[in-house]
């Protein structure tokens, strides 16, 4: 055979070869179940002992609401009892479930488990305080505890001598209300030392930060002591506020802030609105519901978020209200909604 006919045949087999050769299909990449900024989880704690609790997600987009997300996306497995609180680090959720003396960590892009943080006593709520850390309030021990957020395990603790519920970083510090007593707690982040302590009044709660970076603590008081919101300086830990609330409150004492953080939410079995600039409390509610079943609150953009318990063994509801205060929409939760989580 001619060299000018074998180079033909040659090329000709190379290229039935490479017409032949199956192109190679990309991965599919995962879409994401949520919308960052789009998104809001709802914290159904259940009813205690039941083994209920449970995590909603509400679309801000259109206002639809989704239940029993964790067995949605877990094989019907149960979450636990008594789902306290969830916080958003990166890409994972860590849900913290006081009754079952756990953290669930959650992988955000398909909300499967990926992980359990855990021995814990009565964890309440979790804060990242540096890389790979942060720090765990507990209702049962009168310690904070560290946990090492790369091999998901409790690597310390520190103690307070009392339970302790809300935490904030702020500067390099932590903040942490203790509601059985009258001060804010102090912890130096870097060094896990309790460094020190703020007086406020009895029954400090939940915190938020304004846009001058000071601290608002709400305090619920005690049987002889009125309810108390309190403006702090974190840097120098000076009470450059106290705003009389009232008779004391066993409601939850929830407050945030709005998106610019010039203005206040607070739940005194109604719902208040205040400005930051204020330096007293308006006896007027923003919005009137005369129930200590409020259980969890949440601004975002032009909606304000209320969830209600009820009677803390059915359903509960989450009502949806423009910043002017009407009823935009309501929607029915798990069992106990009460912290809002926004995404």
């Amino acid at each position: 055979m001619k060299p000018k006919k074998i180079h033909l045949l040659l090329l000709l087999c190379s290229t039935t070869f490479i017409s032949c050769k199956k192109e190679e299909t990309p991965e599919p990449q995962p879409v994401p179940l949520f919308t960052q900024g789009k998104t809001a989880f709802i914290m159904n704690e259940g009813t205690f002992n039941q083994g209920n609790g449970e995590i909603s997600f509400l679309n801000l987009n259109d206002l639809s609401i989704k239940n029993n997300l964790y067995g949605t996306y877990n094989n019907n497995a149960p979450l636990g009892d008594i789902a306290q609180s969830m916080t958003i680090i990166g890409d994972k959720a860590y849900v913290v479930m006081n009754n079952s003396q756990k953290i669930v960590v959650l992988t955000l892009n398909d909300f499967k488990k990926a992980a359990s943080i855990s021995p814990l006593i009565s964890p309440r709520y979790l804060q990242k305080v540096a890389t790979n850390k942060a720090y765990v309030t507990d209702l049962f021990s009168n310690q904070v505890s560290i946990v090492n957020l790369a091999t998901n395990s409790v690597s310390g603790s520190i103690a307070i001598g009392t339970w302790t519920e809300q935490l904030l970083e702020q500067n390099g510090n932590v903040f942490v209300t203790a509601p059985s007593t009258d001060k804010v707690y102090v912890i130096d982040a870097a060094t896990d030392a309790l460094t020190d302590s703020i007086l406020v009044t009895p029954g400090a709660n939940s915190m938020c930060t304004d846009k001058n970076n000071n601290l608002w603590v709400f305090c619920s008081g005690s049987g002889t002591t009125h309810a108390a919101l309190h403006c702090i300086n974190p840097i120098t830990g000076e009470v450059l506020k106290t705003m009389d609330a009232g008779t004391s409150t066993f409601s939850s004492g929830r407050i945030c802030s709005n998106n610019a953080k010039d203005s206040l939410y607070y739940i005194k079995e109604d719902v208040y609105r205040m400005s930051i600039n204020d330096v007293t409390l308006s006896n007027t509610p923003f919005l009137l519901f005369g129930t200590s079943s409020l259980y969890g609150l949440k601004v975002k953009n032009d909606y304000v978020m209320i969830s209600d318990a009820k009677d803390f063994v059915q359903k509960g509801t989450l009502s949806v209200y423009s910043k002017s205060g009407t009823l935009i929409k309501q929607l029915e939760t798990g069992v106990s909604p009460s912290e809002i989580i926004l995404y």
